[in-house]
């Protein structure tokens, strides 16, 4: 496409007070759009009889993955969690630990008050799912234990 046409295409974009120009003339296809820069593309045009049918690779089988052992036990609300009483000290649990229902395995902090969070079961702390000072919201998991029944 010749420079008088892009031209001319630009000066009737101007004149009509249009904000963008669309024009496809056999497999050329411009883009006039009106602005603080006007932009001109050329390219191509193809049709969708000239594309050539790509085989897909066929996907590998992806095993499912099994759920990870043990009960988790969530946040009953949003706050910072402590995973010790205070800096410095050793933490409540480890993994590995054993806890009866009602110990404290960890403290969440919300709105300025200490919130002491208890097993809710008996067995084996199988993970602890985060970080000391962490912000954590309601529901989501703090640790998973291992019931009794299940550790044999």
């Amino acid at each position: 496409m010749d420079t008088n046409k892009i031209n001319d295409l630009a000066k009737i974009l101007r004149q009509n007070q249009l904000t963008k120009l669309d024009l496809t003339e056999g497999d050329t296809r411009i883009v006039l759009e009106a602005g603080g820069r006007q932009a001109v593309v050329e390219m191509p045009v193809v049709s969708v009889e000239n594309i050539a049918e790509v085989p897909v690779a066929e996907m590998p089988s992806v095993e499912k993955a099994e759920a990870p052992a043990g009960v988790e036990q969530k946040s009953p609300l949003v706050g910072t969690v402590y995973l010790a009483p205070q800096a410095g000290a050793e933490p409540f649990v480890q993994v590995g630990d054993k806890v009866k229902k009602g110990d404290v395995f960890c403290i969440v902090e919300s709105m300025k008050m200490f919130n002491n969070i208890e097993a809710e079961l008996e067995g084996t702390i199988a993970a602890v799912c985060v970080d000391n000072g962490q912000i954590v919201e309601f529901g989501q998991p703090l640790v998973r234990i291992l019931p009794e029944k299940e550790e044999n």
